[in-house]
């Protein structure tokens, strides 16, 4: 190569390295926006299973008999006020809030009260716990042809000894 030349190719490789170390890479352009995150809740409760509530009683005793069972849990959405009903079987709907009924059991034939032990709550978003409660009175005699009946079996079945726990919110 001749000296021309060499001097051309100097220039040019001083030339070329001149341009890179002055441009560096191209960064790209940004942009950004907000947005809004819409929410909708619908509020709910649900109601467990209430277990029975179960009377012991001896044809005509001297004293009240008290039920046993009767515990349910309600979860409501957290802030949710709601109430409890009671509605005497699938009959005709109760104010909201009716926290006492009267039944005579069509199978045995014995009177008894239910009760709540509480009208309503706020919903927590936790299971809360309640329960129907029962009294029976004294000196019922009942109907029972045996040594001991029941109203979910044999002659003394009942039609009428399911009821309904209503929970509004």
């Amino acid at each position: 190569m001749s000296k021309l030349q060499l001097k051309k190719l100097a220039v040019a490789v001083a030339a070329l390295g001149a341009v890179s170390m002055g441009s560096g890479v191209a960064e790209a352009a940004n942009t950004s926006g907000t947005f809004n995150v819409n929410i909708t809740l619908t509020s709910s409760c649900t109601l467990a299973a209430v277990t029975p509530v179960a009377f012991a009683y001896v044809s005509l005793q001297g004293g009240v008999s008290n039920a046993t069972g009767g515990g349910f849990n309600v979860q409501c959405t957290s802030t949710l006020p709601y109430t409890f009903g009671l509605q005497t079987g699938s009959g005709p709907a109760t104010p909201p809030g009716t926290s006492t009924i009267n039944v005579t059991d069509n199978g045995v034939n014995l009177a008894y009260q239910l009760n709540l032990s509480a009208a309503g709550s706020t919903g927590t978003g936790l299971s809360q716990s309640f329960n129907v409660g029962g009294t029976m009175a004294a000196n019922q005699a009942g109907n029972c042809a045996l040594a001991s009946c029941t109203n979910t079996a044999g002659a003394t079945v009942s039609t009428n000894n399911v009821q309904t726990l209503i929970v509004n919110y």
